[in-house]
């Protein structure tokens, strides 16, 4: 099932004419022993201030992750940045949904946020 993106304020897409260069980020940045290695990412969108992204293959597949640089994690021994395969459209809703809420919090104590 193919999961839907409910955009909001937190997270971009990322443009086609930009799609290449942050391509060429992660393959850089990826550990050579990262699981995502084995599949041609191709990146939807990236959270605001963080370098969170949603990346799907670039063959069309139902397969979307959310790939975390932040954050580090143990598979087999070998450190690689946090990532998670969306499996249900409730999943994404809540991670977008958090990061939308941090993103609000962090408007209002900047004095920015105007809204509800």
């Amino acid at each position: 099932m193919k999961l839907l993106i409910n955009w909001n304020d937190a997270w971009e897409s990322i443009p086609l004419e930009f799609a290449d260069d942050v391509i060429e980020f992660f393959n850089r940045e990826l550990q050579p022993t990262h699981p995502l290695r084995s599949f041609k990412l191709f990146p939807l969108a990236k959270c605001w201030r963080r370098y969170n992204y949603l990346v799907e293959e670039e063959v069309p597949s139902d397969r979307l992750w959310v790939l975390d640089m932040e954050r580090k994690k143990r598979i087999r021994g070998k450190t690689c940045y946090h990532f998670k395969l969306l499996e249900t459209q409730e999943e994404l809703d809540a991670i977008l949904q958090a990061d939308y809420e941090a993103w609000v919090q962090y408007m209002k104590d900047a004095g920015a946020w105007q809204g509800n």
